[in-house]
C-alpha cells in the first residue's frame, strides 16, 4: 500500500506515478474536504500559539493546477495567520537584488502559514532553460554546472535557517504530463470562462519540455533535503493531486503539535473586572 513517504523525493527512485497517486487516496480513503478543515483547524492553532511558522511551496509547469489546489486546501485557513505570496516574471527592482531577495519579505512570521505560488526557484527553472535572462539581470557569470550549484547550495543554506529557526518547509512539484497539460491548454482555450487563462507563450514553454523536466530532474536532486524535502505529487488527475497534497499538509502540521497559550494569570484588580462580567452576564 503506497505510504507518503512514496511521494518524498529521494534521488534513488523514479518519480511517483499517477496509478501510485491513485492507489495511495483509495486506500487510505483521503478526503480533501476532511483534511482541509483539519488543516484549518491546526493552523488557527499555530496562529495562537504563535511560536513556529510554516512555509509550503508550489512548483510545477503551467495548466498542472497550482491555484486551484491552493484555493481548494486551503480554504478553511483564517485569514489573520494565512498569506498567499504569487511571484511571476520580476520587476526591475527585483531584478536589481539577488536572485532570492523578493522572496525574504513574504517568508512566514511566527504563527504564519505562507503559500508560495512559485517561488525563489523559478531561477534555478526558467532562467536555466532561457539564460539569457540572467543577462537583464545585470549577470555577466557564465551559467556553467558552477553558477548553479552556487545556487541550489544557497537555497538549501536559507532554507536549512529557517527550520533551524522555527518555520517548517514543505516543497511540492505538481508533475503534470505533457498530453495533459495540452488538453488543459485546449479547454482554456475553447472554454469562455477560461479563456483570459490562454497565453501562446505558455504553448512556446511546452516546446521546452525535455530543458525543463532535466532542470526539474536536478533541481530535486539537489534540493530535497531531510529538513525541507520535496513531495513529487502526479497531476494528471487534480482531485487525487489535491487530496495527497492536503494529506500531507495536514500531517506536517499535525507533527508540529502547536498549543492553544492558556489564560495568563491576572492581577486582583483585573480578576475583579473578569468576575463580575461573569456574574453579571445575563445571556440573551
Amino acid at each position: 500500500m503506497p505510504k507518503i513517504k512514496a511521494f518524498k523525493h529521494t534521488s534513488s527512485l523514479p518519480r511517483p506515478t499517477q496509478q501510485q497517486l491513485n492507489d495511495f487516496v483509495t486506500t487510505n480513503n483521503l478526503s480533501l474536504k476532511k483534511s482541509s478543515k483539519q488543516i484549518g483547524a491546526y493552523q488557527q492553532a499555530l496562529n495562537a500559539e504563535g511560536k513556529q511558522g510554516l512555509l509550503i511551496i508550489f512548483q510545477a509547469l503551467d495548466a498542472a493546477g497550482k491555484d486551484s489546489t491552493i484555493r481548494n486546501v486551503f480554504r478553511y485557513c483564517d485569514p489573520a495567520g494565512f498569506n498567499v505570496a504569487s511571484f511571476k516574471s520580476p520587476s526591475k527592482l527585483e531584478v536589481a537584488h539577488d536572485f532570492m531577495w523578493r522572496c525574504y519579505q513574504q517568508f512566514p512570521a511566527k504563527g504564519q502559514l505562507t503559500v508560495f505560488n512559485r517561488s525563489y526557484y523559478e531561477e534555478t527553472l526558467v532562467v536555466k532553460v532561457h539564460p539569457g535572462f540572467l543577462k537583464g539581470q545585470g549577470i555577466d557569470a557564465k551559467p556553467n554546472k558552477a553558477f548553479w550549484q552556487q545556487r541550489y547550495d544557497y537555497i538549501n543554506q536559507v532554507e536549512a535557517h529557517l527550520v533551524a529557526s522555527g518555520t517548517q518547509v514543505i516543497k511540492f512539484f505538481l508533475d503534470v504530463s505533457q498530453p495533459t497539460q495540452h488538453s488543459r491548454f485546449i479547454s482554456r482555450y475553447a472554454t469562455p470562462e477560461k479563456q483570459w487563462k490562454f497565453k501562446v507563450g505558455d504553448l512556446k514553454e511546452s516546446l521546452l519540455w525535455d530543458q525543463y523536466q532535466k532542470a526539474f530532474t536536478t533541481l530535486l536532486k539537489q534540493t530535497s533535503t531531510k529538513t525541507a524535502p520535496w513531495h513529487v505529487i502526479p497531476a494528471d488527475d487534480k482531485s487525487n493531486m489535491r487530496a495527497a497534497v492536503a494529506e500531507i499538509i495536514k500531517q506536517q502540521l499535525k507533527s508540529m503539535n502547536c498549543q492553544y497559550p492558556t489564560i495568563p494569570e491576572f492581577e486582583a484588580e483585573d480578576l475583579k473586572l473578569v468576575d463580575d462580567l461573569v456574574k453579571n452576564h445575563k445571556p440573551k
